[in-house]
């Protein structure tokens, strides 16, 4: 594996578990989960249907941590851009075969995964993708 792959998943990490206790939730959070010993950020999102992209933005109130600590409460959703129709990557996909799978455009699969390239390299197993047919992510906030 290459070093940006581990860099670029470390930035996603940290971006993920950003709710401190004590600290609530942002408002508009219509979705919360609260991180279990053992639980992984990626498993958080395909166990509670939300994209790994929106789980790593969907709470801005608070500096970021490195990981999805346990008892850490992790906003899932922001009214209004709650995506929760997900695919779980496999091994061998492709974002164009995830886009015919869901029935969707591939410019609708990217644009609720910003964090996805056009070419979908940085995808990886596990990670769980915004399959909706209407767009969610509003990046221009």
């Amino acid at each position: 594996m290459h070093a940006s792959f581990f860099t670029a998943r470390l930035v996603a990490l940290a971006a993920i578990a950003s709710v401190v206790s004590g600290q609530g939730l942002p408002a508009g959070c219509d979705r919360n989960a609260t991180v279990q010993s053992g639980d992984t950020c990626d498993a958080i999102s395909a166990r509670d249907n939300v994209s790994t992209w929106r789980q790593s933005t969907a709470e801005l109130l608070t500096p970021v941590a490195i990981i999805c600590l346990s008892e850490r409460v992790l906003c899932l959703g922001i009214s209004g851009q709650d995506c929760n129709v997900t695919y779980v990557m496999q091994t061998g996909d492709t974002c164009q075969s995830v886009a015919n799978a869901a029935g969707i455009p591939i410019n609708t699969l990217l644009a609720n995964n910003p964090n996805v390239n056009t070419n979908c390299t940085n995808a990886y197993p596990g990670e769980v993708l915004c399959t909706a047919s209407q767009i969610y992510v509003n990046t221009t906030q």
